[in-house]
């Protein structure tokens, strides 16, 4: 889902809940307090109540959002009959913890999912568990007392290991669930995207006789003669340069196809919210350093090293460029490879690699960071067991992925994950900031030797399984299959690059929605676009820019930073 809709989703949530959050208060909220009070006085109840992992007395059923599943993939298999409310994931929650589902809505995640939880806040139908999009529900939540304090559930049931995966944001995320040093919500965590990665046909470079890139100097020059020297044979004048996304020309972390490693060289984050010398939040894509950067842009378009029809392409067609052999260059993040794995069934010798690269005269990059926690996971007012969502997040992202060791049970979730099926009534992810590379020397040592002890997440033990038959395929010259390349080549190769390379992190302020911008900010965002697609392509010359940044404060701009400003005092 693109960021974009979130906000506009996130906008339409604000107007919903403003008329409509009285009608969720609960009356049953006295009642269950006194029964949960009288069940601590329980030395059963106590023990479940305040442990991560001891499994509950009597079965807690709770309602809950949930994201759909399709089990149709199952036929045929033991799992065949499974359901939303009988899965892998169910049956482990009620086998460990005693606890029960039961569906209060149930969506296809994204639009969907997002659609069904805001038609549950605007009838009062909140379930006792679910998952909310964004801060700005998460807040009109608490304010109006519509969701329980988590901070003793927390404190009690959260896993030490869950504690440690938060603490790796340095306190960003955990912190934007608390409200009045309470901690509201469990969040979803958004792992580091890493810095932009620049891919490469390595062919083409060895070919031609090309050294591997550092500077901007150095991009230009192999785009250059990948452009001049032909080296996939596509005949002169037809081989395409830098492959650009024309609706994110940059300002998305984690973004497919944008040049935000330029523009970082220039100082610039466009579609962030950065704070300034005097500590104030302003808007990256109006300050003065896009300037130069847009300049640059359009240089390298001017001399064809940027795709001369990026403007009009889709995005079909810009994968179909890189995965025919027309272009060999394209920005993108750690996981790239996936973008052009379908290259190897065309082209078995075609050969992606990935460079950090442009870097600054220091050898580093520079990144701005994403938003470190895009939904949260939110507990009913009044719903009398507020800790088991905590149990159940600690059960689901530590106790399963690290601890468990029960052959048959870790071979029904690898079933479960080798048919692409979830299941689990938890719509989120809780794992490390930089779980990307974390394990990456343990995952090259258990490589090299074939003892894979060392890892000790059960995912990892099923990634080292794919990427061992991987370069068994290579090591007996078979070919390779394209999805285990595409693994192997992100998560070892480019994730160990990232890791051993020199990255500098910005990290935005703000990624909410303010007053003002559901009626200004579509128009903003058009204004912002147009002035990106015109410069570019040599339609206006740069100094438009001059002209954009006055005019997006005169459209409501200077109004929402000023909203951006307050909200962050508040908070």
């Amino acid at each position: 889902m693109k960021p974009k809709f979130k906000q506009s989703v996130s906008i339409l949530l604000t107007t919903l809940l403003s008329v409509s959050l009285a009608a969720c208060q609960s009356p049953n909220s006295a009642g269950t307090a006194e029964e949960s009070a009288a069940n601590l006085n329980d030395p059963a109840w106590k023990k479940a109540m305040t442990t991560p992992y001891e499994p509950y007395p009597e079965t807690v059923v709770y309602t809950v959002g949930q994201t759909a599943t399709s089990y149709t993939s199952l036929a045929g298999t033991v799992y065949e009959k499974d359901t939303a409310t009988d899965n892998v994931w169910t049956r482990y929650f009620k086998k460990k913890l005693n606890v029960q589902n039961e569906v209060a809505f149930e969506a296809n995640d994204g639009t969907d999912y997002v659609q069904k939880v805001s038609m549950a806040i605007a009838g009062g139908t909140i379930p006792d568990i679910m998952v909310v999009p964004d801060q700005a529900t998460l807040q009109q939540l608490y304010e109006n007392d519509l969701i329980e304090d988590l901070t003793d559930a927390y404190n009690n049931c959260a896993s030490d290991r869950i504690k440690e995966i938060y603490d790796s944001y340095g306190g960003r995320v955990l912190e934007s669930a608390k409200f009045d040093g309470k901690i509201m919500a469990l969040p979803t965590t958004e792992i580091s995207h890493g810095p932009g990665v620049l891919w490469l046909r390595k062919d083409w470079m060895d070919k031609l006789g090309l050294s591997e890139p550092k500077t901007m100097e150095d991009v230009e020059h192999i785009l250059t003669q990948f452009i001049e020297k032909d080296p996939g044979g596509n005949g002169a004048g037809k081989t395409v340069g830098l492959v650009v996304d024309n609706e994110n020309v940059a300002g998305i972390s984690g973004g497919p196809y944008e040049l935000n490693n330029i523009f970082a060289l220039y100082g610039a984050y466009p579609k962030q919210w950065i704070k300034d010398d005097s500590g104030k939040a302003v808007y990256g894509s109006v300050q003065p350093e896009m300037k130069p950067a847009l300049a640059k842009v359009a240089e390298l378009y001017k001399r064809g090293l940027i795709d001369r029809q990026f403007a009009v392409r889709t995005s079909d067609d810009r994968k179909a460029l890189l995965t025919s052999g027309k272009s060999g260059s394209f920005l993108d993040n750690w996981w790239g490879s996936w973008t052009v794995a379908d290259t190897l069934k065309l082209n078995p010798d075609a050969n992606w690699v990935s460079y950090v690269a442009p870097q600054s005269e220091d050898g580093s990059v520079t990144m701005f960071t994403g938003n470190p926690s895009s939904s949260y996971l939110v507990v009913r007012k009044g719903f009398k067991h507020p800790e088991a969502a905590v149990k159940m997040a600690s059960l689901q992202f530590d106790y399963q992925r690290y601890l468990e060791k029960d052959p048959a049970v870790l071979k029904e979730f690898e079933d479960y994950s080798s048919n692409n099926i979830g299941g689990s009534p938890l719509a989120m992810n809780i794992d490390y900031y930089d779980a990307f590379y974390r394990n990456v020397g343990i995952f090259e040592e258990a490589l090299k030797t074939g003892d894979s002890s060392e890892l000790v997440s059960n995912l990892d033990q099923n990634a080292f399984r794919s990427y061992k038959k991987y370069l068994d395929s290579v090591k007996n010259g078979e070919k390779p299959d394209p999805i285990a390349w595409a693994g192997y080549t992100s998560s070892i190769l480019t994730a160990n690059l990232v890791k051993n390379s020199k990255v500098k992190e910005i990290n935005p302020v703000f990624f909410g929605t303010t007053p003002s911008m559901a009626l200004k900010w579509p128009t903003l965002t058009k204004m912002e676009l147009e002035m990106y697609l015109k410069i570019i392509t040599g339609e206006q010359t740069p100094d438009a820019f001059d002209s954009f940044v006055s005019s997006w404060a005169k459209t409501g701009g200077d109004t929402i930073t000023q909203e951006v400003n307050e909200a962050l005092a508040s908070k």
